[in-house]
């Protein structure tokens, strides 16, 4: 539970950061990425209650597990839709925020009968895989911003393998609390690149504007 809301309230500070700074500089990209940051912190909140709530109260614990599976879908689509805003060529950008909405969609009415959080980890996977595969070719043209975020990956990853293969320090604090400690730091790495992050439109703009003067 408090490697959970340790979880959450670095989460939150970084998602509200993001908020701020994307609406000071009109980047929809920092805006979707800091969005991310809140649903995570949302889903760390309701995953700490409910191992508080433990089996005491079976119902609310499954209420609470439900909502942290399902934002936790909500994470996964606002990174990926950053991404697709930041890094995807204008004329594509449209269809693939409709995919990813569209994913996001077909998540939730999968998990609305499922509580295993491998489908957690599934779709979170593929989302990081787009993330990835947009932010490589980024940084292959030098984007300051993709080279935080593909550390996030590549961290986020080796706290996959830990959870899913039960990797644990002790007793009291097992596989899951050793995948939230990692998790803070890939996401403090995803925040660090959030902040740098431009819309596609704006970068372009910017470049022209440069050209001409």
């Amino acid at each position: 539970m408090l490697t959970d809301l340790a979880l959450g309230a670095c989460n939150a500070w970084w998602g509200f950061a993001l908020l701020r700074r994307g609406r000071a500089q009109r980047q929809w990209s920092q805006v979707l990425w800091g969005a991310g940051f809140i649903a995570a912190a949302v889903a760390a909140a309701l995953g700490g209650a409910s191992h508080a709530v433990g089996e005491q109260s079976p119902a609310a614990r499954r209420a609470l597990w439900k909502g942290t599976l399902l934002a936790a879908g909500g994470m996964s689509a606002s990174m990926l839709a950053s991404t697709v805003t930041a890094a995807a060529p204008r004329p594509l950008q449209r269809w693939l925020l409709a995919g990813t909405l569209a994913k996001l969609l077909a998540y939730w009415g999968w998990m609305a009968s499922r509580d295993r959080f491998i489908y957690v980890m599934l779709d979170y996977g593929s989302a990081m895989a787009g993330v990835a595969a947009f932010h490589g070719r980024q940084r292959r043209k030098g984007a300051e911003s993709s080279r935080y975020i593909l550390g996030g990956v590549l961290v986020s990853l080796v706290g996959a393998f830990v959870q899913q293969r039960r990797v644990a320090l002790h007793r009291h604090f097992n596989h899951n609390d050793l995948y939230h400690v990692i998790q803070i730091g890939a996401c403090y790495l995803f925040y660090r690149g959030g902040r740098l992050l431009q819309d596609r439109r704006e970068r372009k703009s910017n470049e022209s504007e440069t050209t001409i003067t």
